[in-house]
């Protein structure tokens, strides 16, 4: 009977010395030991029960063209419109002429390489893909001294500005530019 329990200490070695072969394989064919993951976004100060995700991802049209603004510091950030919404409500009847109002969000690219691609490439009523996180920017009003809330979609390194084709300009669009 002791030799059965031997025999079963001797069949999991086995499996755990096979597995630790294959994850030593595995870590040679990687180059090198691999780093433990660590979580993404945890504020270490107050660890990682915090969490939170602040990203807006719009479609929609330009409204006011991208417009570059230098900043006392001497960075510059492009701001523009985007409206989303302005959709023809169908569950109404009668309701073919009435569209639902547009929603315009403020946009603030602090990119310097993505806000010089929207003062290029975006033009007022283009279709574009916007995201970016969420942010609240508090300024005190110089003519009232009231403190003011703007909300805006900011743009930076992780954040993406796509223009996007309509099917006029794809369709005129020759398989050598392809």
């Amino acid at each position: 009977m002791s030799f059965d329990c031997d025999n079963d200490e001797r069949k999991s070695d086995n499996e755990d010395q096979k597995k630790n072969d294959v994850e030593e394989d595995f870590d040679n064919f990687l180059g090198g030991k691999a780093e433990e993951l660590q979580p993404q976004g945890v504020d270490p100060r107050r660890g990682p029960d915090f969490r939170g995700v602040y990203k807006a991802i719009i479609c929609g049209k330009v409204g006011q063209a991208p417009v570059q603004k230098i900043l006392r510091k001497g960075r510059s950030v492009t701001i523009f419109t985007v409206g989303t919404g302005g959709m023809f409500d169908q569950r109404i009847v009668g309701a073919k002429d009435l569209p639902k109002p547009a929603q315009w969000h403020r946009i603030a690219v602090h990119n310097e390489a993505l806000g010089a691609y929207a003062v290029q490439q975006l033009v007022k009523n283009s279709s574009v893909y916007v995201e970016g996180d969420i942010e609240t920017r508090v300024y005190n009003d110089r003519i009232n001294g009231e403190v003011k809330n703007i909300p805006e979609i900011c743009v930076r390194q992780n954040g993406k500005i796509r223009l996007l084709k309509t099917r006029e300009s794809l369709s005129s669009i020759s398989f050598d530019d392809l």
